[in-house]
């Protein structure tokens, strides 16, 4: 079921009543599209906004928080024209979520179209973007960044929204944590004096004790024209991915560019490329990778391109404009140099935690309550209980005997009631672990109780 939503914007009031609130609330009137799954969400972020030069635009939003359960996230990104026209050429676009001064994640990345004003052309294009891997991040309050790599000035332009839909919905593993791997708007392809291996250095990422899942998340998109080959745009060649000993090939290539979500255009649209089409959203390379790593151990990953060298290049005293190459020189026009925009993230899950946690009583304790967990010693799950007689946040964590943290069962919003929850300590050696619980008031967010207790795994 989809339906238009009023979006929880104080969090203490509106988190107990999903009603308009008209001090505190965004009405968000469009429709649902092709999202239609459980109730949805929706927020607008940018609205509007006009892009004509390449600059980031940035915005500080407000997403919903995580005490109800997301088993999507879509983004809806609209490009239209200012009156003055669009930008008639084709340019790379991105959004990307800021964690902190120096941290970023690209969630999204497109292409803009060729002209499509006036001629029974669309006027404006809307991307769908599934954006669920990065449900860790997209909650609460954000920053975000959109960017277009426009240079055309003046009134011309694009005028971009960014809507999210939030799908009510408990999916079995869920998304806790991205890790970037690479992220280089510039990879020069062909030229031996630049080496894209001193960019794209393998990554030796250590992986958390508690996955139940792995996705390595690449988007490589190929820009110049004019080269040896006709690199990087119109350049079909082979990517690889190493997680650890496993090796993933990728074509990188776009066939489907004449099936357009923003066609008819103006122009060469139709011409398949090295990963992007002309007004279409770019399309991540997937790779679970699940098998390739072992929980608690250290990974490496690493990312290659295929052999290639542009003989057109400046730098090349073999080349001979009018007779090797048509032209040596980069002329910003036909001729420019072959590149790569590469975008490299490790995407972690874990078992939702809503599954893993039981409602066991109807009835509301007395008092708050950590039990012992059963059985104890165990090999290589047990079962941990406890009672809330008041709702609140509740974080359970466990930990070796030096105090790291090695899972956190249960991190969310929970109703008065017991509770209990499965902890599985696969991978892990014999030995004393504790478990602990934090609950937090639903009201003031003061801490209410907290306890420890010891068990044991004796394989």
């Amino acid at each position: 079921m989809t339906k238009n939503f009023t979006y929880r914007y104080c969090k203490s009031v509106l988190n107990k009543i999903r009603i308009p609130v008209a001090a505190f609330i965004i009405l968000i009137t469009v429709s649902a599209g092709s999202v239609n799954a459980g109730d949805t969400t929706w927020v607008t972020t940018f609205d509007q906004n006009f892009q004509n030069w390449a600059d980031t635009h940035y915005g500080n939003f407000l997403l919903p928080d995580t005490s109800i359960s997301y088993e999507k996230i879509v983004m809806y990104y609209t490009i239209g024209c200012p009156a003055a026209g669009c930008d008639p050429w084709d340019r790379i676009g991105w959004i990307k979520l800021y964690t902190d001064s120096t941290t970023n994640y690209e969630i999204a990345r497109v292409v803009t179209p060729y002209n499509i004003v006036g001629g029974g052309y669309p006027g404006q294009c809307v991307f769908e973007i599934d954006v669920t891997d990065y449900m860790s991040l997209l909650h609460d309050s954000v920053r975000l960044g959109s960017y277009i790599e426009s240079w055309i000035g003046g009134a011309r332009g694009w005028l971009v929204t960014v809507k999210f839909a939030f799908i009510e919905g408990v999916p079995e593993m869920k998304p806790y944590k991205v890790i970037n791997l690479w992220q280089d708007n510039r990879v020069v392809y062909g030229d031996p004096a630049l080496n894209p291996e001193d960019i794209l250095v393998p990554r030796n990422i250590p992986i958390d004790q508690n996955i139940s899942k792995a996705k390595v998340k690449i988007i490589t998109t190929g820009h110049g024209q004019g080269s040896t080959d006709n690199a990087a745009e119109f350049s079909l060649k082979i990517h690889t991915l190493r997680v650890g000993s496993q090796v993933y090939d990728q074509i990188l290539w776009r066939s489907d560019c004449s099936i357009n979500p923003c066609s008819p255009q103006g122009g060469t649209w139709q011409y398949a490329r090295a990963g992007w089409c002309p007004g279409a959203g770019v399309i991540p390379w997937d790779n679970d990778v699940t098998a390739n790593v072992t929980p608690g151990q250290n990974v490496v990953i690493d990312y290659d391109l295929y052999p290639y060298e542009n003989f057109c290049r400046p730098n090349n005293p073999l080349c001979i404009s009018g007779q090797t190459c048509a032209d040596c020189n980069y002329n910003n026009n036909g001729h420019t140099e072959p590149h790569y925009t590469i975008q490299g993230q490790l995407v972690l899950y874990k078992l939702n935690q809503i599954i893993n946690i039981t409602n066991i009583s109807n009835e509301i304790p007395e008092s708050f309550r950590l039990h012992q967990n059963y059985p104890n010693p165990f090999n290589p799950s047990t079962k941990i209980k406890f009672d809330l007689p008041e709702g609140g946040f509740v974080r359970l964590q466990i930990t070796d005997i030096s105090g790291k943290t090695l899972d956190t069962p249960v991190e969310r919003k929970l109703n008065p009631g017991s509770y209990e929850t499965q902890w599985d300590a696969a991978g892990l050696p014999s030995g004393v672990y504790f478990y602990r619980i934090e609950i937090q008031s639903d009201v003031t967010e003061n801490l209410k109780f907290t306890e420890t207790k010891k068990m044991i795994l004796l394989r």
